[in-house]
């Protein structure tokens, strides 16, 4: 055996390894929050395993769970390891996603195309700070531009994943701004987005001011176009300036008529029909500017098309604009989609796992 089967041996070891550590973590997580007592009938059994045995072996855990807290059953559940390890590492490039999924490159992705973001005012890439338009900056250049600002967003470029590695510092009493983002930034962060903060809509805000309460939007891009197969509110708990469910928050399914579902959840499933900051009651709840978040993700899509299978959250401002906060090239997550609104892909289920697994051939 030469030295490249030897390597090729080890990757792919290593990658089934990877996915076995996987799916064991994301079932335990699935059984953890699930009540012993709530099982699933023989009828509701057989319907699953017959639809998914042309696919793959399959554990009713993630079934168990999305029915449970959602009172909902559907043999269409994906199960949440076979989502990462097979359909987001078909449609999405792994590869690609290393280098594309960094903030620090939407200003020439996505702003230099016409989809409008929260405003950015520098970058930090590979240790060097830059201008949104990739000019060098000096430190007493980055040191005026910083202090000019009330308040700032500092995030992680690659790491900012459910609002870790996100920063809210508002200028000191002694207005030397700069020197307090420099001390927040952590050791050993990578690349670095500063960003103003975004005016949210009102509408968005009256939930809970305190966070930029997003929409997060999955689009399936295809040779028929861009499709969006689920949207939900996130929105975060009294006084976090995020909005992530990993952080606290909750999120609310969205029907296409862009009002909000009667429930909302924590990643736990726990449920509520009103938000426990505010008192604002979800059902029925009409979000602002709805076709204008469409737009925007249908627009910023195509832009990179070796992303298949993409979440964007978007924010709306307080001009009614639609706003591009994050796009999560890989591994989107999608408890927050099937526990408010169903299935993920619904009726296209059996298509989408058809070319996933290739029996459309």
């Amino acid at each position: 055996m030469n030295m490249f089967s030897i390597q090729q041996m080890y990757f792919g070891l290593y990658e089934k390894c990877k996915k076995m550590m996987i799916s064991r973590y994301v079932r335990k997580v699935a059984k953890g929050y699930t009540s012993p007592s709530f099982q699933l009938t023989k009828e509701q059994k057989r319907q699953i395993l017959e639809f998914y045995k042309p696919y793959a072996k399959i554990n009713l855990a993630f079934h168990r769970f999305f029915t449970e807290k959602s009172g909902e059953f559907s043999p269409y559940y994906l199960p949440n390891d076979m989502y990462i390890n097979k359909v987001d590492e078909y449609f999405n490039n792994r590869t690609e996603s290393q280098v594309m999924d960094n903030k620090c490159y939407y200003p020439m992705i996505f702003d230099r195309n016409g989809v409008k973001q929260a405003e950015c005012v520098a970058l930090r890439m590979n240790g060097f700070w830059f201008t949104p338009e990739q000019q060098m900056l000096t430190k007493e250049e980055l040191e005026r531009i910083l202090n000019a600002e009330p308040a700032l967003f500092v995030k992680e470029a690659t790491r900012s994943y459910g609002g870790k590695g996100v920063q809210y510092i508002e200028r000191p009493a002694n207005g030397d701004l700069f020197s307090l983002v420099m001390e927040k930034i952590h050791p050993n962060a990578g690349d670095i987005v500063v960003q103003k903060p975004l005016k949210q809509h009102p509408a968005l805000a009256a939930f809970n001011p305190s966070s930029v309460n997003t929409i997060r939007v999955v689009t399936l891009l295809s040779k028929d176009g861009v499709k969006v197969y689920s949207s939900v509110l996130k929105t975060g708990e009294k006084g976090s300036k995020v909005d992530n469910g990993t952080s606290g928050g909750m999120t609310v399914g969205i029907t296409g008529d862009g009002k909000l579902r009667k429930y909302a959840r924590k990643v736990s499933g726990e449920q509520f029909d009103r938000h426990p900051a505010s008192g604002v009651v979800f059902e029925n709840y009409e979000l602002p500017c709805f076709d204008a978040v469409l737009e925007l993700v249908k627009k910023a899509h195509p832009l990179v098309p070796h992303f298949r299978l993409v979440s964007w959250d978007v924010a709306v401002d307080e001009n009614g604009d639609a706003v591009l906060i994050e796009a999560n090239l890989a591994k989107g997550s999608i408890n927050l989609h099937q526990l408010n609104n169903g299935p993920l892909f619904g009726e296209d289920t059996k298509k989408i796992l058809d070319e996933v697994f290739g029996k459309n051939k």
